[in-house]
């Protein structure tokens, strides 16, 4: 008989969509902000590792952005709830 995992289940381990949309969006930035880093430097830009910090940064925020937007929209589009629930809000009439 196979011994019983204390790990949670592959579903409960994996990231949530949005979350995983989130990233996505963030890498892909990243790696556009590092392009057009290597774009400046070829063409005589002599901003170094701060250079390519600050445009790395900021495009993977901008991209993270524009994921969550797409990501929301299809979101609604699934029929999902999107926006925050008040905490203190009955359930239902007693």
């Amino acid at each position: 008989m196979a011994k019983r995992s204390e790990s949670p289940p592959a579903e409960a381990r994996r990231l949530p969509p949005r979350v995983a949309i989130l990233l996505t969006g963030a890498a892909l930035g990243l790696g556009w902000g590092s392009v057009l880093w290597l774009i400046f430097e070829l063409a005589g830009r002599d901003s170094g590792a701060r250079g390519w910090a600050y445009l790395a940064i900021t495009t993977a925020m901008i991209g993270a952005g524009v994921a969550a937007i797409f990501g929301a929209n299809a979101a609604r589009k699934r029929g999902e709830r999107i926006s925050p629930r008040p905490p203190y809000r009955r359930r239902g009439k007693s």
